[in-house]
């Protein structure tokens, strides 16, 4: 079963994540998706809730109303975003099932144990981008999910209003996991039939082209290549070259793999991968190689 794990806090980037989760889903029999709302209201933590209101006096009363205001209207918004949801797919006419979970607790710690629940096979969050740094993919809560889960992690920028994904770019490091890497990525997209573009940043043509020619063949050895495209560029800025790629080409999701798990930090900074993500107008998605 195809399943999407959303994480939401209901700002407009989070909304857009959601449409864009749907549009990703929709056509997959039984495919199913989750929104989640972690919330966490250190005032209302700082007590302890009564089992029953029945031994309060009025004012007591009117206090705990006020001290768990934010719950509700959080419930209250997280139960508006799943009937609007609701009414698209059906609008739509499709079969996509949609639920939602409320919990209580830290996103970062929550949002993992959710991915253990609920088994997605993808995990979509909204980034601010570029125009707030601190809170983009690399802030607390997203990086503690891409280092800390397998599944793979696809971010939507807050400025994005573009569709499903029709053309992929796959940025290669000539790695020894990279046909297991685009192979992946296919089995998950496969049901939008994208166009893939396998592109590498050169700074020795010569021998690269041989290094993009042996993993154009191997890739022909696994599976059917009529929807793969290769490209060697030149530039000095590698980030700049990919983005540049990207507008000429109509790209629509850029793909980054890390080669291991918890280094993060020194696989992307300041690498093309935390270029890429903190800049990109485009999602992108990210997992974990199984070198």
């Amino acid at each position: 079963m195809f399943r999407i794990l959303i994480p939401v806090d209901f700002s407009e980037g989070s909304t857009k994540a959601c449409h864009y989760a749907l549009q990703l889903a929709a056509g997959v029999p039984g495919a199913k998706l989750l929104l989640l709302h972690c919330f966490q209201d250190y005032l209302a933590d700082a007590d302890v809730m009564p089992a029953s209101a029945a031994g309060l006096s009025p004012s007591e009363q009117i206090a705990e109303r006020v001290l768990h205001r934010n719950e509700y209207e959080a419930q209250e918004q997280l139960e508006a975003l799943y009937q609007d949801l609701q009414r698209q797919v059906r609008s739509l006419g499709n079969n996509l099932h949609i639920d939602r979970a409320f919990i209580h607790g830290l996103p970062e710690e929550e949002i993992l144990e959710q991915i253990e629940r609920f088994h997605p096979a993808l995990v979509v969050m909204s980034t601010k981008g570029e125009s707030s740094i601190g809170r983009a993919v690399f802030g607390t809560v997203s990086t503690k999910v891409i280092e800390d889960t397998n599944v793979p992690v696809l971010t939507v920028p807050n400025q994005y209003d573009g569709a499903k994904p029709s053309k992929v770019l796959y940025a290669t490091d000539f790695g020894k996991t990279d046909v297991a890497d685009i192979d992946r990525i296919r089995q998950l997209l496969q049901h939008l039939q994208p166009m893939f573009y396998c592109v590498h940043i050169s700074d020795d043509p010569e021998e690269d082209r041989e290094k993009l020619l042996t993993l154009q063949q191997n890739l022909q050895q696994g599976a059917a290549e009529h929807n793969i495209r290769y490209a060697l560029l030149e530039g000095s800025d590698v980030a700049e070259s990919l983005q540049d790629f990207a507008r000429s080409e109509g790209i629509d999701l850029l793909a980054l793999t890390t080669r291991e798990r918890n280094t993060l930090d020194s696989l992307f900074s300041p690498s093309l991968a935390k270029k890429m993500v903190l800049h990109a107008p485009l999602p992108v998605l990210v997992f974990h190689s199984r070198a």
